[in-house]
């Protein structure tokens, strides 16, 4: 019980910490006025995906805690009990309510795990958005930076052909002296 109840603190308040750093970073963004479109709405998607994700770790941690607070694990912790004590006297020691709550149970459990699922496809939503994003930020700098290599390289090779054409030269004091044109 103190486990679950340990698990279940944990996810809230790692959900209330990281809804507090989204909520932070929504507002930083709203206040820079010069980031570029792509850049502005990547992050504004991130800080959603990433709040409702946060949402949902308070929600199950909720869940779990109102799991054990409630008593319901007690309760479906006795019921086994009762049917070693009751198969003595009874045929099916295991009453309507017994059966009831224990698919009460198995529905609870099912939403929490539905939550988790939930919840992971957010996070892998967000791994894949962000993979999306730096392989753009990569190829344009990429880009880039081919580009730059293919004008460093075109004015190296200007410069190598300037030194051999001695007619490109640029002309020395001796050469003025001449009007007639290198040959």
């Amino acid at each position: 019980m103190t486990g679950g109840l340990i698990l279940a603190a944990v996810l809230v308040m790692v959900g209330l910490a990281t809804a507090v750093r989204q909520r932070r970073a929504l507002r930083a963004l709203a206040d820079e006025p010069f980031v570029p479109d792509e850049d502005r709405v990547y992050r504004r998607g991130q800080a959603r995906r990433r709040g409702l994700t946060s949402v949902l770790l308070v929600v199950l941690g909720g869940l779990i805690a109102n799991y054990y607070m409630s008593g319901m694990d007690a309760r479906m912790d006795a019921i086994p009990d009762r049917d070693k004590v009751g198969a003595e006297s009874e045929p099916d020691p295991r009453t309507e309510t017994d059966k009831r709550f224990t698919k009460l149970a198995a529905v609870y459990w099912s939403a929490v795990l539905g939550l988790v699922f939930v919840a992971v496809c957010l996070a892998v939503t967000d791994f894949w958005a962000t993979r999306k994003y730096w392989m753009a930020r990569y190829k344009e700098m990429k880009a880039d930076h081919e580009t730059k290599l293919q004008r460093d390289l075109a004015v190296y090779r200007q410069q190598k052909l300037n030194a051999r054409v001695p007619g490109l030269k640029p002309p020395t004091a001796d050469d003025t002296a001449t009007d007639e044109p290198p040959v």
